[in-house]
């Protein structure tokens, strides 16, 4: 007998709305995967325009310092079958921004995930023997309209790094501190791009992260600041943005990077051992005798479910034109890293997961794979001189066929980078 409508509590419709959100989530990967640049393209332009609007507004005089620009979904507009998102460029008083520029942002395009999970979800009521009416569909799937939301909110972390490169948002004036956000109608919102240009004194900085305060670091932005010879372990970092950053020869044990960006940053035997580098973004820095073993920072979804809050999977570390002279990425999960042009002469990599990477263009004269995954590893272009590669990954990886097997070089692990190791692996995972 199927229950009524008022029999079906609040827990319950949350677990069907996840089982079918489990469901498909992965299924939606792999269908915006197939069209992504275009879409990324299409909000990038979408973006400039914003952006000359914005800046014509301030050179009449008409609007001055922007501190936010804000996307929020209108829920109620699923149910119009015209999904929209209003954008909103604010001054630093954000939400209480009197005269704020505002722009509708046309996201039709989703309609279509969201018609695949109404789908879903009936035949996940049907298998719960529940009788909904039509009010509660409808209060059910804007309920649901939420797990759309996410993934647009996945897919602006991949447009604003492509956006913030245009000279139409260069031009804008801004104030020292400056968000994009993305979230819900005067409800939560996530920073998908911070700035903070205001002189930070490193000192004060080091205390502020000796305190280790809960969620406090995550979605952050530091700039120009010296933080060297620190030990900054088990912090949560995610999608904090480190722009020209010294950190040489700190310990960033068992933390979460996930997401980071670290631009212009000097790295120099910085030790990221265990931690979580999903989707981090490290190209350009010197990282010269970095020690990253057994990091996890694996493209697509990771192997433990609290890592799956991306809907369309995660980013491969990107490492490219990034000097990692000598570093180690002893058994490090990179499947899907981006080492294009990078500098990795004497870089040891023994037993590190390599699947898909690429090594395109890049010099790893001398480096150690010994016991490293390179299946569809793409060497093409590389300075493999002095590299000892087995027949098996030869096969395996992309750009190695003409690689000799005789090939060989007396290759020494420096004993510094022994030792850090071996006392790092006393160390436990993070939890």
């Amino acid at each position: 007998m199927e229950k009524p409508i008022d029999e079906l509590d609040t827990q319950q419709q949350q677990a069907i709305l996840k089982q079918a959100w489990f469901l498909i989530r992965r299924d939606w990967a792999l269908k915006f995967k197939a069209t992504q640049e275009p879409r990324i393209q299409a909000c990038v332009e979408a973006f400039r325009g914003y952006c000359q609007k914005i800046r014509q507004e301030q050179q009449e005089g008409r609007k001055g310092k922007i501190g936010y620009i804000t996307y929020s979904m209108l829920r109620t507009t699923w149910l119009e079958e015209r999904p929209v998102y209003l954008v909103e460029a604010a001054n630093a008083l954000w939400v209480l921004d009197p005269e704020p520029i505002r722009f509708e942002w046309d996201t039709n395009w989703t309609y279509s995930y969201w018609t695949d999970l109404q789908q879903k979800l009936r035949r996940e009521v049907e298998k719960q023997q529940v009788s909904l009416p039509e009010l509660g569909w409808e209060q059910v799937m804007l309920e649901a309209a939420v797990h759309i939301h996410v993934l647009v909110v996945n897919m602006m972390r991949l447009v604003i790094k492509k956006a913030m490169c245009l000279p139409e948002f260069q031009k804008l004036e801004r104030e020292e501190t400056f968000e994009i956000r993305v979230g819900e109608y005067m409800d939560h919102t996530v920073s998908v791009y911070k700035e903070d240009r205001r002189v930070m004194e490193a000192n004060e900085i080091r205390s502020w992260l000796e305190e280790q305060e809960e969620h406090a670091y995550s979605y952050q932005a530091l700039e120009g600041i010296q933080l060297s010879d620190g030990d900054y372990s088990q912090l949560d970092f995610r999608y904090t943005a480190f722009r020209q950053i010294e950190i040489e020869h700190s310990r960033l044990h068992g933390c979460v990077l996930v997401g980071t960006i670290w631009q212009e940053s000097q790295l120099q035997g910085t030790d990221f051992t265990y931690s979580l580098l999903h989707g981090a973004d490290f190209s350009g820095c010197s990282m010269r005798g970095a020690i990253l073993d057994a990091v996890m920072g694996n493209a697509g979804y990771g192997l433990d479910a609290s890592l799956d809050w991306e809907p369309l999977g995660f980013a491969g570390v990107d490492f490219t034109g990034t000097s990692l002279q000598g570093a180690h990425f002893q058994d490090a999960q990179l499947r899907g890293a981006v080492f294009q042009e990078a500098l990795l002469q004497r870089a040891f990599l023994n037993g590190a997961d390599l699947t898909d990477a690429c090594f395109a263009g890049a010099d790893v004269s001398g480096a150690s794979f010994e016991g490293a995954c390179l299946i569809r590893a793409d060497f093409t272009g590389a300075n493999v001189q002095g590299v000892i590669f087995t027949d098996e990954q030869r096969r395996e990886a992309i750009g190695l066929e003409c690689v000799s097997p005789e090939v060989s070089h007396s290759w020494e692990e420096p004993s510094t980078f022994s030792q850090a190791r071996d006392g790092v692996r006393k160390r436990g995972w993070l939890h």
